[in-house]
C-alpha cells in the first residue's frame, strides 16, 4: 500500500465518510479516540492502543486506511519506571470529520474568559447510534462482567451517562443500568440485553477482542 503524503484542498475535499466509516468512527470516539481541530483548521481522528491490542488498531486502520497519510506508528512511554509501548493511528485534517467533532465537542469559556475545548455528550448522538457504533464502543471500552458486561463511562459526567443508557434502551430495546464504582459511574450491560445484541454487534468484532461478549 503506498500513500500520497499530501493532498491539494480540493483532493481533501473529495474525500467523504461512508456510513460505515461514519458509525466506526462515533464507535471509536465514544471509546479510546478523540478528535483535534484548531482554530479554523479541520478536524483529525487520532487513535491509540496498548501494543497488545495491534490486532484491534489494524482492524480500525484497514477500515479508515483512506482518510490517513501513513501507517500507524509506534510510541513509547515511560511511567513510574515501567516502558509502555503502543500504536496509534492520525487521519488527515479532513472537513468531513467536522461534523463528527461537532457532535462530540464544546467551545466553552473558563472563569477567566479563556477558551476550552470539552468532550460531551449530545442528544443529536441518538440519530447516529447504529450496531456498528455499539461494537466498537464495546471493542473500545467494554469489559466482561459475569456474563455480560460493563461500558467504562469515567470521562463522561452522570447526566451524560444518563442520555447514554436511555439511547441504548430506546435504539436496541435493552436493559442497561448504571453501577457506581467508587466515584465513577458506568453502564452495564446484563447477559439478556446482550444476549440480544450479539447477533447483531459479532459482524463487527475482531477475533482480538471477543472475549468481551463470549
Amino acid at each position: 500500500m503506498s500513500f500520497k503524503s499530501k493532498l491539494t484542498n480540493s483532493e481533501k475535499n473529495l474525500l467523504n465518510l461512508t456510513p460505515r466509516a461514519k458509525s466506526i468512527i462515533i464507535g471509536l470516539i465514544l471509546s479510546d479516540a478523540w478528535l483535534q481541530k484548531r482554530g479554523s483548521w479541520n478536524s483529525r481522528i487520532g487513535f491509540k492502543q496498548s501494543i497488545n491490542n495491534f490486532p484491534y488498531l489494524w482492524h480500525v486502520y484497514n477500515e479508515l486506511a483512506y482518510l490517513c497519510s501513513s501507517f500507524p506508528l509506534a510510541a513509547k512511554a515511560i511511567t513510574r519506571g515501567k516502558i509502555f509501548y503502543s500504536v496509534f493511528l492520525q487521519t488527515r485534517q479532513l472537513a468531513c470529520l467536522n461534523e463528527i467533532f461537532n457532535l462530540f465537542y464544546l467551545t466553552i469559556s473558563d472563569k477567566n474568559g479563556k477558551s476550552q475545548v470539552i468532550k460531551t455528550v449530545k442528544q443529536e448522538l441518538f440519530f447516529y447510534m447504529d450496531y456498528i457504533v455499539l461494537a466498537h464502543w464495546i471493542l473500545g471500552d467494554g469489559s466482561k462482567r459475569a456474563k455480560g458486561l460493563v461500558l467504562c463511562t469515567d470521562n463522561f459526567s452522570l447526566q451524560e451517562i444518563v442520555l447514554l443508557v436511555n439511547i441504548l434502551i430506546i435504539k436496541f430495546d435493552i436493559s442497561p443500568t448504571i453501577q457506581r464504582e467508587k466515584n465513577k459511574f458506568r453502564i452495564y450491560i446484563n447477559e439478556k440485553s446482550l444476549i440480544k445484541i450479539k447477533p447483531f454487534i459479532l459482524p463487527y468484532f475482531v477475533d482480538h477482542f471477543l472475549y468481551k461478549i463470549t
